[in-house]
């Protein structure tokens, strides 16, 4: 008989965590004792390899061998069962998930886990910043009470938060930088899932949570119904269910405004879809990020994770036919309004407020309006000044959460975009992430387009981004109306495709996530054109009724 399966920090007693080496040794162990068992519920792919020559291995989890993404998507048209993808060790000091993960693969193979995947296929990144992970230190997210920075172990240490490159993965998602976040988006693109979870580890506030969940708040830039489906039903069920079943409390990701002064406001974080859970809002599949409590014992937080895991994919598979027809209208939405937009059909492209600097230099805030009204559960006044972060006494703060993000520039949704052919890197960056590109082709000659003059340019600094500091670069344009000859050699980017928010997103020159903030159009000068080319819709809006005149 086998020795029993554990990982690392169980193997440890929670004093260590998993090198990149010991998730592939578990994961073949696994895959060995499944084939042994005649558990046919398992099937180990392969994401790619990190810049450091580190495979990540992905799990596909299925009751009946719905191992591909044409298979799981048969099944969950007909079937209602739902594609979930989990995502761990993204900032490979946070390391709950990638323990979690394994955890529920073995027991959902071996154990007595195995209804999780009746109701819904499981695609679990275990390890994705690889590279990242294996930089263990003790030194690595170190508690610093005073700041409200670091967690409380393992003792032996964690891996960095920005990858072997020194690049931040969970900044990356539009510019996609990092060969891992492009690897990512192939994976997302085959597997197209329902339901997308990605495991961090939070420092910032004392709060009595043993974790914090959230989801996109970028309502008016990507399809709503997703978004507020997964913020209203799905994330209330989920957090209701855990504490039915296990007593561990939850509740909607934020930090205190004011730690002196609870009541003052419980706020989210930047409404930028650099940051998953927000990109993800623009593509129309449902989000959920996980954020455990990091100064809750190394053991105390994979066990929430792991217990939050199994809630998700309950949950998940008892509302399966609504998910999937959430998200098949979403995509359908899309496309529809693509192929004839409306005047009146706005999208939120920039969430900033512009400032400056004492020394002149650019800067943005990103600020979080107020959503609800709720109660937050802390601790009591004394302890929340003292920078205690549990034992105090359990109260309950009546606060307001800022949880809502209004978009400082919109844009009239277009027909499509017209690039021009020798701007490669635009459309390999659209490509990568998974946007339709075709040429203009027969569409060629005279065509009404509206076109941007750029009026400015100037630079700000990303915050976060990564070791190095990465600059910005903010257009300031006039939009105008021109009759232009297309050549059929240019690139055409349909927005009757279910991913045309994120190439609205990506195309307009004042986004404040898309390719000309990200240098791919530096060469262009105030005074020049913008070089991507709108075409605008058809249909001309209602017009006022005329009052009938006796």
């Amino acid at each position: 008989m086998s020795d029993p399966l554990v990982t690392v920090a169980e193997a440890s007693g929670y004093a260590r965590t998993s090198l990149h080496v010991d998730v592939l040794t578990f994961v073949e162990e696994l895959r060995r004792q499944a084939v042994a068992a005649g558990a046919g519920v398992l099937d180990v792919q392969w994401m790619g390899t990190t810049p450091g020559g580190r495979e990540l291995p992905v799990l596909v989890l299925s009751a009946d061998g719905c191992f591909t993404p044409e298979s799981a998507h048969r099944a969950a048209d007909a079937e209602g069962r739902p594609v979930v993808l989990i995502l761990c060790n993204i900032h490979a000091g946070e390391v709950e998930g990638k323990e979690a993960a394994l955890m529920l693969a073995r027991d959902v193979v071996l154990g007595t886990r195995g209804q999780l995947v009746g109701g819904t296929t499981a695609v679990i990144v275990p390890i994705f910043n690889a590279d990242g992970n294996d930089l263990i230190s003790t030194e690595n997210r170190v508690i610093d009470l005073a700041l409200m920075d670091g967690q409380d172990g393992p003792e032996g240490g964690v891996g960095t938060r920005y990858t072997g490159g020194g690049l931040n993965l969970n900044r990356d998602y539009t510019k996609m930088e990092a060969p891992e976040t492009r690897l990512l988006s192939q994976l997302f693109g085959a597997w197209n899932p329902h339901v997308f979870v990605d495991s961090h580890t939070s420092n910032g506030s004392a709060h009595a949570y043993a974790l914090t969940y959230d989801t996109s708040h970028t309502l008016l830039s990507g399809p709503p119904e997703p978004i507020l489906y997964t913020r209203d039903r799905l994330l209330p069920a989920i957090e209701q269910g855990l504490l039915s079943r296990t007593g561990l409390r939850t509740w909607f990701y934020g930090n205190f405004r004011d730690h002196d002064a609870p009541e003052k406001g419980w706020e989210t974080y930047p409404g930028l879809p650099r940051y998953g859970s927000h990109y993800r809002g623009l593509t129309g599949r449902l989000d959920i990020l996980l954020e455990a409590y990091s100064y809750a014992p190394f053991e105390d937080r994979v066990h929430v994770t792991y217990e939050i895991f199994v809630e998700i994919l309950e949950q998940v598979a008892a509302r399966g036919r609504e998910i999937v027809d959430v998200c098949a209208r979403a995509a359908a939405d899309t496309v529809a309004r693509g192929r004839d937009p409306r005047p009146d059909d706005g999208v939120g492209i920039n969430y900033g407020v512009a400032r400056r600097e004492d020394d002149g230099s650019l800067v943005f805030d990103y600020p979080a309006w107020p959503l609800w009204r709720t109660e937050i559960a802390a601790w009591d006044l004394e302890s929340m000044q003292a920078r205690r972060t549990r034992g105090g006494t359990l109260t309950f703060w009546e606060t307001t959460f800022f949880g809502r993000f209004l978009p400082e520039i919109s844009v009239r949704r277009p027909r499509a975009y017209v690039i021009p052919a020798g701007r490669t890197s635009a459309v390999e960056l659209l490509r990568a992430h998974n946007v339709i590109v075709g040429p203009v082709g027969d569409a060629a000659g005279p065509t009404h387009i509206e076109r941007y003059a750029v009026l400015s340019r100037e630079a700000t600094v990303s915050p976060d981004v990564g070791y190095d500091d990465r600059a910005e670069t903010v257009f300031s344009v006039r939009r105008e109306s021109a009759t232009v000859d297309l050549d059929a050699n240019d690139h055409l980017v349909s927005m009757a495709q279910p991913l045309a928010n994120v190439a609205i997103y990506l195309l307009e020159p004042e986004s404040d996530d898309g390719v000309a903030r990200w240098g791919h159009f530096d060469d262009v000068e105030p005074g020049d054109t913008y070089p991507v080319l709108r075409i605008p819709g058809e249909s001309p809006l209602d017009p006022p009724p005329r009052r009938k005149i006796e």
